[in-house]
Order: structure tokens, then sequence, then C-alpha cells
């Protein structure tokens, strides 16, 4: 049985994975809870298309740190961990993205 001793290299897809998944978590979670603030305010009807908007390009941050983790786990002789972590960020904030959106449209109702 053959080991492989080849040295991994760095894995930049992963470590842009990883930071496009930490900026867009954190958007989406910060976009998130001004428009809970706004619902309970009462003042959401005015900042909602510009909080939909911010959100939206959050999420797709996230989307991109996504497929960058993806890419990230295709390549040989590198280090998986932070496209992993990556991945799994962007996945989140994506998937927080339509949580909150869901809740919002739930509370305005439509």
């Amino acid at each position: 049985m053959e080991e492989n001793t080849s040295p991994q290299q760095p894995n930049s897809l992963g470590k842009a994975s990883l930071i496009l998944g930490i900026v867009s978590i954190s958007l989406v979670f910060g976009i998130g809870l001004c428009a809970f603030v706004g619902l309970q305010q009462g003042w959401l009807r005015i900042a909602s298309t510009t909080l939909y908007v911010c959100g939206t390009s959050s999420a797709f941050l996230g989307l991109l740190g996504l497929g960058l983790g993806i890419g990230g786990l295709l390549g040989k002789n590198r280090t998986k961990a932070t496209a992993i972590a990556g991945l799994l960020l962007g996945l989140s904030g994506v998937c927080m993205f339509i949580g909150i959106l869901n809740t919002i449209q739930g509370s305005v109702g439509g």
C-alpha cells in the first residue's frame, strides 16, 4: 500500500469561500436583525425595498461562497478544512436569508 507523502498546498478557493461565507452570514444576520426591529417598531414598510436588496446581495455572497467551497473540495492535494467551513457558512447565509424572509412575510401578511 502506497502512502501519499507529498505536502498539501494551501487552498485559495477554500480561503475565498471562507471569507465570503463569513461576510454573507454576518451581513444577513445584521440586515435580518434590522428587519425584525423595523417590523416591531412599525417602520419596516418604509425600508423594505432597501433591506430586501441588501439581504439578497448578502445571500448571493453566500451562494458564491458555497460554489467556491465546492470548487475547493474538488482540488487535489489541497487542504479541505477551509473549503468545508466556507461551504457551510455560505449555505448558512443563504438558508438564514430564506428563513428571515419567510418569517417577515408571514408576520406582515404577504
